[in-house]
């Protein structure tokens, strides 16, 4: 239930209807310039109704925070709005400032809420064409503070989760009116978990990926096991390329619930969930889904697509035709815990039944949209994050090093150049690295293609 009350914005009093909890107040927040590339990634391809994962293959990526980064693919949605502005052909540049107008000769800010925001979801609605598409690389955006205030003095094991659904609450300010009923105790879940067909695996969930980050070696095996905290000078992008092979789609944003019923309220009903997970433990015995366990802490910045924002302030990038495309209600389901036992607050502090816990169950009275209307920039706000997937219209000739659409001896200059800046069309042999052994996969593809039998890459 809502009451009228006064929201906090930057420090700046706001009369008008919120949560009668407390809400936390939005604050801009730097970028810190670090990147991190995920080391492994691990399929989900189904999820049962007691909420156990069932795992398809692992790949390892080996990207760490030095790999070629995030390309500037087929993107599906991107509420971050990052870009290539510095020429290297990874789109991992914020490129706006925090305030209305933007303009790109401000600080490259997003909004936090200060505390502790551990699992999300949201509604999204893809660009138009790419539902349904496989994703192929993530992209999200936190600073990750741990318990010693992100100095780099704690490191924990690091796997973000990112679940694909259909039937997701989508209505402004999680009232249960797409049909997920929150039994009035004030918690609830984001999307529909039945099962018609008897499987006992839950229909509306279509896959996911499970995210292993590390670049620390605390066992002294000489192979990173953990991921150290940042997040003392700003929050970092965490990013994921070559996920395409493990198949798993991105929602088709289906209209399937009016009210509780099949039907057509003409609202999309497609969304992701995300986990910031320390892994299972070993024992599967976690609070979350497939048994993990939270991360100890995250703080998850917000931002929006080019249709939240509001009209006139948009910050456009025409060299990225993917810049800021998809929308959302910016319809936030979220949950937190204080797991350091000190000042810094958690998502679900308040939650009216009491249980503070990261359970997979949602505070539905603490939610993003109040904050719709607040913020100069946009008129909903939302998750900072992207997702890009498996080209839609056919792949690139491996050979096609410069990328004009042609296989020809000037692409032999521009791999070698690749190759020098770690770029994203080095990868010839499809392995998620830049390695030597490209160039003998480049030579192959060249001779296939010049034999009239090309072979095809995603780059």
């Amino acid at each position: 239930m809502k009451t009228g009350c006064v929201c906090l914005l930057a420090g700046l009093a706001v009369s008008g209807a919120c949560d009668a909890q407390l809400v936390p107040e939005l604050q801009p927040v730097q970028f810190s310039g670090l990147r991190y590339g995920a080391i492994r990634a691990t399929a989900i391809t189904g999820l049962t109704v007691d909420g156990r994962y069932v795992y398809g293959k692992t790949v390892e990526l080996g990207q760490g925070n030095t790999a070629r980064g995030a390309n500037c693919g087929d993107v599906a949605y991107d509420s971050a709005q990052l870009a290539d502005t510095d020429g290297d052909g990874f789109c991992l540049d914020p490129v706006c400032g925090d305030t209305a107008p933007h303009t790109l000769s401000t600080a490259s800010s997003r909004y936090g809420l200060g505390v502790s925001l551990q699992s999300w979801a949201e509604d999204i609605i893809p660009d138009a064409g790419k539902e349904g598409g496989t994703i192929s690389e993530t992209v999200f955006t936190a600073s990750r503070p741990l318990c010693d205030g992100g100095v780099g003095t704690v490191c924990e094991p690091l796997q973000i989760i990112i679940e694909s659904w259909e039937g997701f609450d989508n209505f402004p300010d999680l009232d249960g009116s797409d049909g997920f009923d929150t039994d009035g105790d004030g918690l609830g879940f984001p999307a529909s978990q039945s099962d018609t067909d008897g499987d006992t695996f839950v229909d509306e969930f279509l896959g996911g990926v499970i995210l292993t980050y590390a670049n620390t070696d605390t066992d002294g095996d000489t192979i990173p096991d953990a991921q150290c905290s940042s997040g003392a000078s700003g929050y970092g992008i965490f990013f994921a390329t070559g996920l395409e092979t493990l198949g798993i789609p991105l929602t088709n944003n289906l209209d399937l619930w009016d009210g509780g019923k099949p039907g057509t309220d003409g609202r999309g009903d497609g969304g992701v969930r995300v986990l910031w997970t320390r892994g299972d433990g070993g024992d599967g015995l976690g609070p979350l889904n497939g048994g993990f366990y939270p991360s100890s802490r995250v703080t998850q910045l917000f931002w929006g697509t080019l249709a939240m924002e509001v009209p006139g302030n948009m910050c456009p990038y025409a060299g990225d035709p993917g810049f800021g495309v998809g929308d959302s209600d910016g319809t936030v389901w979220g949950e937190g815990e204080n797991f350091c036992g000190d000042s810094f607050p958690s998502w679900s502090d308040g939650a009216p039944s009491g249980n503070v816990a990261v359970d997979d169950q949602y505070d539905v009275l603490n939610d993003i949209a109040d904050f719709n209307g607040l913020v100069p920039d946009f008129v909903s706000l939302g998750v900072m994050f992207r997702i890009s997937v498996h080209e839609m219209g056919g792949d690139s000739d491996c050979c096609d090093a410069n990328g004009d659409g042609q296989c020809t001896p000037a692409d032999f200059s521009a791999w070698v150049a690749a190759f020098n800046s770690n770029g994203p069309r080095c990868d010839v042999n499809q392995d998620g690295n830049c390695t030597p052994a490209d160039f003998s996969a480049w030579v192959a593809a060249f001779n296939a293609s010049q034999a009239g039998n090309p072979q095809f890459c995603v780059f």
